[in-house]
């Protein structure tokens, strides 16, 4: 081959070493951990490590002994609201209607057209109706309090039903059934398959040419005919010495910066801890 076809090569080899930069990575996925809001016993589990779970999907079943007894009575409680307020509307018009006639019996009274006994009479009737207007009103309250504690009661009890709050695999199990949990104990956790990401580090001296939200492109060893997109997401502030296990005793003395990696949908292939190879342009 001529010398200079040779040097060409070369040439062009180095320019495109220049303009994109390749690293190691690795598969990384968030993982969340299931846990009650309340107190209870776990009765059921119904999900075991590697099973799948969509959103939504019911993962344990905690139960409080005597709860279920407790609602049922705040609901009966509560289903006197109703009533209330219609036996509050019913005296507030007795009220009335009692004081219009106490008043216009005063003013006959002054003119002698109604007599003294008439007038005590209405004026105890007056009374009456307006004490029965604070006593419905305080029992309305009740109803309302009651209502109020029912809905307390079943958020407690919807708490100790755990759900996935999105699509994934089960990673591990903490608790098994039979077991009293205290509130924020993790019973499952889920790892996020549908969200990866990578984390790798970049050296100082190209620190500087890369920007969050910039396009990449993800090469995986398990499928050598498909490349991923992706985007850088987070580029650390701060450097650090080059990972212990990942590079040579020389790249170890190098300052780099970690970065992540967002990864478009991958439709589940990439799994956590695959090595992967990230190739990212540079910026000028």
């Amino acid at each position: 081959m001529p010398r200079i076809v040779v040097f060409l090569l070369l040439v062009a080899a180095c320019a495109n070493q220049s303009t994109t930069l390749t690293l190691a990575g690795t598969i990384e996925i968030r993982e969340a951990r299931i846990a009650p809001l309340a107190a209870g016993r776990l009765v059921r589990l119904l999900t075991d490590e590697g099973d799948t779970v969509r959103a939504g999907d019911t993962v344990a079943i905690l139960e409080q002994p005597g709860l279920a007894e407790l609602i049922d009575q705040r609901r009966a409680q509560a289903q006197a609201a109703a009533s209330r307020t219609a036996e509050v509307a019913a005296a507030v018009a007795d009220s009335v209607r009692a004081a219009g006639d106490l008043a216009r019996v005063r003013t006959l009274r002054t003119q002698g057209a109604a007599s003294e006994q008439e007038f005590e009479r209405l004026e105890s009737v007056a009374a009456a109706a307006a004490a029965r207007v604070e006593t419905t009103r305080a029992a309305l309250r009740e109803s309302q309090a009651a209502r109020a504690a029912l809905a307390a009661t079943e958020a407690i009890r919807d708490q100790l039903t755990l759900r996935a709050p999105a699509s994934g695999v089960v990673l591990t199990r903490f608790a098994e059934p039979g077991e009293a949990l205290t509130a924020g104990m993790p019973v499952v956790s889920i790892g996020l398959v549908q969200a990866p990401w990578i984390r790798a580090y970049v050296g100082q001296e190209f620190i500087a040419h890369l920007k969050i939200g910039q396009d990449v492109r993800v090469r995986v060893d398990g499928y050598p005919d498909t490349t991923f997109a992706g985007r850088v997401s987070e580029i650390a502030t701060r450097a650090e010495f080059t990972p212990r296990a990942a590079l040579t005793e020389r790249e170890r003395a190098d300052l780099v910066f970690g970065i992540r990696i967002a990864i478009d949908d991958a439709g589940g292939r990439l799994k956590a801890g695959m090595p992967v190879e990230v190739d990212i342009p540079l910026l000028p």
